[in-house]
This record gives C-alpha cells, structure tokens and sequence, in this order.
C-alpha cells in the first residue's frame, strides 16, 4: 500500500472514533432520534454534493445503489438504534466484527486470499482491541449489542459489493449514498419516531452538531476515501485497518477526557500499531491481482 493511501486511511478511522464519540453523545446524552439525526446528515451532504446528481448514471447503478443501501441507511439505522444503550466498550468489541465477515465475504465471492502474513497481523490486532477495550462488568446481553453486529454485517457486505460496481468515482457514490439514506431515514423518522419539533427546539446543538459533523468528516470524507481506497486495494487489506478506530477513540478519551492511560491500553497499542503496518504491507500486489481479476470476470459475466 502507498503511504499516502495508508495515511488516508489512518484520517478515516480518526474520523470514524470522533464519530462514535459524537454520535454516542447525540443520541444517548441528549436523546436525539437516531433516524432524524441520519435524516439530517443526510441533508447536508446533499447540500454539498447536490451538483453531482447531474453526473450520468455508472452503467452498474442498481448495484451502486445495493452498496449505498448496505453502507447507508441499513447500517446507520441499526448503529445509531444500538448506541442508545449499547455500553461503550461493548460496542468496540462487536463493532470489529466486521472483519472477519468481509474477509469471508471476499473470499467467497471475490476469490481473495488472506496469506499467513496478514492472517497473523488480522489476529494480533484483534486480540490487541479486546485487550484495549474489554471490561468484564460491562459485556452482557444487551439488544443494543445485537443492533451494533447487524449494522456491522451490512457494513462488510457493502464492502464487498464496491469491488463489483464498476468504474465509479467516489463523489458520485456519496451523493447517491445520501440519496439514498434522505429518503429512507425521512421514511422511517415520521413513521417510527415521535417529537421531531421538540427536539429541534430543545435540543438543536446535539442534532446538527452530531450531523454536519457526519455529513462533512464522515459521509464526505471518510466514507468516500473508503470508497476509493476499496477499489484500489484487496478487501483483506483495507478493512483490518479499522482496527485503528477503537484506537483513536481511546486516545480522544485520554486526550479530551482525561482518562487515565492503562497498562492495558500499552499493551493494547503495543499489538495494534504493529499488526496493522504487517497488514497493510504484506502480499498486497499478489492479492490485488487475484481480486482485480475477480472483479473484472464477475463483470463480463453479468
């Protein structure tokens, strides 16, 4: 991977943490609907990005709008629902879930390969954030936990998908995304949700703060080097990087919070930062071929 493309994607997991943080704020702290709070992100991407609507249609629309469904609307709807009560550091452990789903879904139907290499770098940092995030007392049953998993696994299968949308630029992927998600969310606030007006009254600071903060640093910016950079690189190479995020949350904690620095969050950073280098160098070029290869057959077979 070049260091410029790694660089952007270390941005994109910054982004990301400041997000749960944000987000967790919003709709627990303040008790925004989440279904408004992804409503108004939505409309102000929109406002950003309105003149790519222009831009003709990619010839695999049906399919880029399948992806903006997973990663959009499918995925906001179940993680915004579970921060409400899902405990923090909970959260962080089943959000990395992710992982493994994508690399399974790649495999399957993208014909990518792990390596050992990068199998050892994926497991180092897995056990590196539980080590970092794990606490006993707050892992138990909670629904909340069950929404966090189900938002991840449409997060790895719209993953997967971008590899198979075509030539596409990442401008016009975040528009439709936004598309998408406006019309869906607006659906879902007035149909499942009450007291919109109130809250736009009571509590107006958390609402668009959490939501331009979305729109512009995470819609625009994160998910659209997402975009980009998964149909640059292998699945397998690009998703395990997320690993950073719980990483970067922890620090904002210190850093903003004032918590404490552990001797589990040492050893957890210990185990991440190096894992994370192995996977972003190894076997990239032979896996990027097999999956381009992939890709591009899955294509003419349609």
């Amino acid at each position: 991977m070049k260091i410029k493309d790694f660089c952007v994607m270390m941005a994109c997991c910054f982004f990301w943490a400041a997000n749960f943080v944000i987000s967790k704020w919003a709709v627990a702290d303040h008790s925004v609907q989440p279904f408004l709070l992804a409503a108004v992100r939505a409309i102000f991407v929109l406002l950003i990005m309105f003149p790519f609507l222009r831009t003709r249609r990619p010839l695999h629309f049906k399919r880029l709008i399948l992806v903006c469904a997973c990663v959009g609307p499918l995925h906001l709807a179940f993680l915004y629902t579970g921060l409400k009560t899902a405990p923090a550091s909970a959260s962080s452990i089943v959000s990395q879930m992710m992982i493994p789903f994508a690399a399974v879904l790649s495999m399957i139907f993208l014909k990518e390969t792990l390596g050992w290499r990068r199998t050892l770098g994926i497991l180092g940092a897995l056990i590196g954030v539980i080590i970092l995030v794990y606490d006993p007392k707050s892992v138990g049953f909670n629904l909340g936990l069950i929404y966090i998993i189900i938002a991840y696994i449409f997060i790895a299968i719209g993953t997967v998908l971008m590899k198979t949308v075509g030539d596409v630029d990442w401008k016009l992927y975040v528009t439709w995304m936004a598309v998408v998600v406006f019309v869906t969310m607006s659906v879902s606030t007035l149909v499942f949700e009450t007291g919109q007006i109130e809250t736009l009254n009571r509590t107006p600071l958390p609402l668009f703060g959490a939501a331009i903060y979305a729109a512009i640093g995470v819609s625009i910016l994160a998910h659209g080097q997402y975009f980009r950079l998964i149909k640059t690189y292998p699945v397998t190479v690009i998703v395990p990087l997320t690993l950073m995020v719980p990483v970067f949350a922890t620090g904002m904690g210190i850093l903003l919070l004032g918590e404490p620095i552990t001797q589990k969050l040492l050893i957890g950073a210990a185990l991440i930062l190096p894992s994370v280098y192995i996977i972003a160098k190894s076997e990239t070029a032979n896996t990027g071929n097999g999956a381009k290869g992939s890709v591009t057959k899955s294509l003419k077979d349609e």
